[in-house]
């Protein structure tokens, strides 16, 4: 699997995180370069879901 492949299944499994996970992703992170690194990915996640509702008119 090439380094692209890779990053693109991350993408796509990170896109599936729902709001209500994510303090549960936090507590599981073993070090704080882990933490920071699964806040900066869960916070884009929430960011472009709350586009993506604004775009449709649905708040």
């Amino acid at each position: 699997m090439t380094k692209y492949e890779i990053l693109h299944e991350l993408y796509e499994q990170c896109k599936k995180i729902e709001f209500n996970e994510t303090s549960d992703i936090m507590s599981m992170a073993e070090t704080t370069e882990e933490k920071n690194f699964f806040n900066l990915i869960t916070d884009y996640i929430l960011q472009q879901k709350q586009k993506k509702v604004i775009e449709e008119k649905r708040f």
